[in-house]
């Protein structure tokens, strides 16, 4: 939860050589912009194919930005496709695959030992309440001290 006069970048201190990428839920109000900002935050490829498809598997490989883990931080994830459920639901489950693939060392090129991979959503307590259904567990401190 963000607090008022917080940015969300403040509260997280990820481990030594996990690679800390910011994503704005601000301008991912519709899965078009959804997969541009990613592009834009992850650095993807240029044969990003800019669909849920290309989504996962550009998640689920990540080759270009070597790291020990990965943290996805959404900022002002209230904005995160707010007109579409079900591509809410989409996204959810492009995210919950890719971490599926690091956990159990099936990402990036072959196999490999499990890898973290983390999606944290930062909202403030006023804009939890916009959608009734986040999909994802709350934490309160695992990435923040």
């Amino acid at each position: 939860m963000v607090k008022a006069g917080q940015s969300a970048e403040s509260l997280v201190h990820p481990p030594t050589g996990l690679a800390l990428k910011i994503i704005k839920g601000c301008h991912c109000k519709t899965p078009a912009n959804l997969f541009a900002e990613f592009a834009r935050a992850l650095q993807f490829p240029d044969y990003f194919g800019h669909n849920w498809d290309a989504l996962e598997e550009c998640l689920a490989d990540l080759e270009w930005l070597p790291a020990k883990g990965y943290i996805l931080l959404i900022t002002e994830a209230a904005h995160l496709l707010p007109d579409d459920e079900e591509e809410y639901e989409t996204f959810l489950e492009v995210l919950r695959d890719a971490g599926e693939a690091w956990g159990s060392g099936q990402a990036g090129m072959g196999a490999r030992q499990a890898t973290p991979f983390h999606v944290l959503f930062a909202v403030s307590e006023r804009e939890k309440a916009k959608r009734a259904h986040w999909g994802m567990k709350e934490i309160t401190d695992q990435f923040t001290k």
